[in-house]
């Protein structure tokens, strides 16, 4: 039978139909998603309980993440609970493991959302050339505008990248292998296609699946991470235009086919279990600096859409633009 999850956008009369498929969840499926106090992940979470799933909404700040909570409970959504994490840390990703667990036995949905900018604005140069901030953003002042520096870089990597690794790491265990398929869902970024590398062996390194690993990304963004402390980053295979984020973004993308590859191999065909990353699009939100096309609310839609997949509509180990299966 069909079923229709339906979303109200705010502003617009129109309803958006998430899924045009039999449903394959119900109450007791259980999502979880990354840094969802406020932005995409706090819409992910609303659209997802709006849907009937259980979510687990996460964040840093266990003030910010109650009251987000909170919010949604008073909205209606008694299916929504709050629990502390710092994906930065393995033994916080651990704790979250450990609490599910014993609450609900396993997962279904992962969504890897927690995400910064590791932006520096270099204020004496907006001030020189009456620059606002809006207008650094749109503008490609390549490196200029911005101070790139080791300790906002690092902070950037270890998020969005290595971040995403450690919570992948604790939860993969309890993900619920069924013939409708566990979903783990990283938010990926069209500026961490391999076409904003500034060389063409890296891309084509990053390419080849076959050969490439984990070991490889850590060391990749290791150099890179070593190159900006030294100041020697320009002039190399590193994005000129923000690089911190766009390499912890390649990095996120490359350790996604890794791991839809060897998910596959090690669990028997009849297991499913979906890895994709999902380029929301450009949207209006904080690490955009409030800039962008799509609402918050069509930005999570596009990641809810790939997570709500029915099982013989949803691919593994491919990246999502938006609504359109894309190249890494």
């Amino acid at each position: 039978m069909p079923y229709f999850c339906v979303i109200r956008v705010e502003g617009d009369d129109e309803t958006v139909r998430m899924c045009r498929s039999c449903k394959w969840w119900n109450e007791g499926t259980v999502a979880v998603v990354t840094g969802a106090n406020k932005g995409i992940g706090l819409e992910v979470c609303r659209q997802f309980a709006t849907c009937g799933l259980n979510v687990i909404l996460t964040a840093r700040d266990a003030d910010k993440g109650q009251k987000s909570a909170e919010s949604l409970n008073n909205e209606g959504f008694q299916n929504v609970t709050f629990h502390q994490l710092d994906v930065t840390d393995k033994r916080s990703c651990f704790a979250l493991a450990s609490w599910l667990s014993e609450e609900h036995g396993g997962i279904d949905i992962l969504v890897n959302n927690a995400g910064i900018n590791g932006l520096l604005v270099d204020e004496a140069y907006m001030n020189e050339n009456d620059i606002k901030l809006e207008d650094l953003m749109k503008e490609e002042h390549r490196s200029k505008g911005f101070i790139i520096e080791y300790e906002s870089a690092k902070a950037c990597v270890d998020t969005n990248y290595y971040g995403a690794k450690y919570v992948i790491e604790a939860l993969l265990p309890l993900l619920r292998f069924s013939a409708q398929g566990a979903r783990v869902v990283n938010v990926g970024s069209n500026f961490g296609l391999l076409k904003n590398l500034n060389c063409s062996k890296l891309q084509q390194k990053l390419s080849d699946l076959d050969n490439l690993s984990e070991a490889f990304l850590d060391e990749l963004m290791k150099m890179y991470l070593t190159d900006v402390k030294q100041k020697s980053w320009e002039g190399k295979c590193w994005p000129l235009h923000f690089p911190s984020y766009k390499m912890s973004k390649v990095a996120l993308h490359a350790y996604t086919r890794l791991l839809a590859l060897q998910v596959q191999k090690k669990y028997p065909t009849d297991v499913k279990v979906f890895v994709n990353c999902v380029h929301p699009g450009f949207v209006r939100t904080d690490i955009t600096g409030g800039r962008g096309r799509l609402s918050v609310q069509e930005g999570a839609e596009n990641i809810v859409r790939v997570a709500l997949l029915p099982p013989a509509e949803c691919p593994s180990g491919q990246l999502f633009l938006e609504r359109q299966l894309g190249v890494f």
